[in-house]
């Protein structure tokens, strides 16, 4: 049986649905890391900037070098906001959910997502646990 592909779109179309929803204005721009476009987002003086990390976090230096300009970062996985990514958490829960999508019980691995924001934003306190409701 042969273990089809993670649908790569995913993620982007359910992260930008949530920023709308959530009432910010969303640009996917054509800066990608980890084969993710990075997104940008805007309401009021509110500047965001949301990409996928690697789940060994070996990119998260190309990503906070797209993020240049914005005041700080935290990195959101399995709806929790984490100051930096817990790389062992997000390795382990890797190589379990690969381990389970290759069963066929699950459909997609949990992505680990860094948001990038300006001083005002406060999106620590967003819903994250309704995107993921919508990821899994």
């Amino acid at each position: 049986m042969a273990i089809p592909f993670e649908n790569p779109s995913y993620l982007k179309e359910d992260l930008v649905r949530f920023l709308e929803r959530n009432h910010f204005n969303v640009v996917v721009t054509d800066e990608v890391a980890t084969d993710t476009p990075i997104i940008r987002a805007t309401r009021a003086s509110c500047q965001l900037q949301v990409a996928k990390l690697t789940p060994d976090g070996s990119n998260r230096n190309l990503v906070r070098h797209l993020a240049t300009g914005m005041d700080r970062s935290f990195v959101v996985f399995r709806a929790k906001v984490y100051s930096r990514q817990p790389i062992a958490l997000t390795v382990l829960h890797y190589l379990w959910s690969r381990f389970l999508r290759e069963l066929g019980l699950i459909k997609q691995i949990t992505p680990v997502i860094d948001v990038a924001e300006s001083i005002s934003c406060n999106a620590e306190r967003l819903p994250w646990t309704e995107l993921q409701d919508r990821l899994t």
